[in-house]
């Protein structure tokens, strides 16, 4: 993928995490961080965020969690409007991501004209039933396939795209991520997907990520699992937006499972970057989120659920 030229840039840009793993009432906040603690939130093994590109006027869901539950009650205790999403976009299309997505569509559409439905860009792959073969041969599955007739009759427009999306002013996804580096632990071996009827290795390439970049900074990464690598995902943004800066990187990583040296070598392909910001939050795993926490003290911030940053 060539070099997008009308890339763009966004200025004045918030990034809301609506469902992480972890939940934490009695951290304090910051200039450029603040905490929602006005109520407690919910916590789970999934992953959603808001875009908010605010001098446009633009808003994206980035993912719908795991449940049906912690998306839709955490929006309504902080008082997000559903109604003023503008587009949904999808990271991949396991389950952890998509989980509340019918629901989410429904409350976007109830603010809408008829007729009028909301995008939904994702990766065709993301679509795909996805199926596991274990360590015996045995056939597992579907153990996850995305309810794509079900989110059309709620209302989604869905909008499939193998390569770079633009999602607003400097917003794009980044479509198919490229696996140049050393990076392995995001292709779990047992996955597989269906191809017709025959059932093949699903090495994730419906994964992508959210390349934004801000205007005076530069490249803010949201990755929802990074099962590309969390490095070759900042690099292709790199590539396909042409700025080399990188401000911002959060989101999962998928170390949770990864080899001490991966993992080190992860952390160190980061730092090189010198990026101001860094939170690796979800699948990311304990030990790597410590790791980070201690090698990179003045970027790391511990993902939170409610957390907005701003750029």
């Amino acid at each position: 993928m060539p070099r997008i030229e009308d890339f763009g840039a966004a200025t004045n840009v918030a990034v809301t995490i609506l469902v992480d793993n972890r939940a934490d009432l009695i951290v304090r906040s910051t200039d450029d961080i603040q905490y929602f603690t006005k109520k407690p939130l919910l916590a789970e093994h999934g992953f959603a965020a808001l875009i908010d590109l605010r001098d446009a006027g633009v808003r994206v869901l980035w993912d719908a969690g795991v449940s049906r539950v912690a998306l839709m009650e955490n929006m309504a205790r902080m008082e997000i409007d559903p109604t003023g999403i503008d587009a949904i976009a999808l990271s991949h299309g396991h389950w952890d991501h998509t989980g509340a997505m019918l629901e989410v569509i429904e409350a976007v559409q109830a603010g809408r004209p008829a007729g009028e439905r909301v995008p939904l860009v994702a990766h065709p792959g993301a679509l795909r039933e996805h199926w596991a073969i274990d360590r015996q041969g045995k056939v597992h599955g579907p153990i996850h396939a995305p309810p794509v007739a079900k989110w059309e009759e709620a209302g989604a427009e869905i909008v499939p795209s193998e390569g770079p999306y633009r999602l607003g002013p400097g917003c794009w996804t980044t479509g198919y991520v490229p696996r140049k580096t050393f990076e392995q632990a995001g292709v779990p071996k047992s996955l597989y997907t269906k191809e017709g009827e025959e059932l093949i290795p699903d090495y994730v390439n419906d994964d992508q990520a959210i390349a934004i970049h801000v205007q005076g900074k530069g490249l803010v990464i949201v990755a929802g699992c990074a099962h590309a690598g969390i490095l070759n995902t900042i690099y292709y943004a790199q590539e396909i937006s042409g700025v080399d800066r990188v401000w911002a990187a959060l989101g999962g990583f998928h170390l949770a499972r990864t080899p001490e040296d991966e993992v080190q070598r992860t952390i160190d392909g980061i730092a090189a970057l010198d990026p101001a910001l860094v939170v690796p939050e979800h699948c990311t795993g304990f030990n790597a989120i410590r790791r980070f926490a201690d090698q990179m003290p003045g970027a790391f911030s511990l993902g939170l659920v409610g957390a907005t940053y701003f750029f």
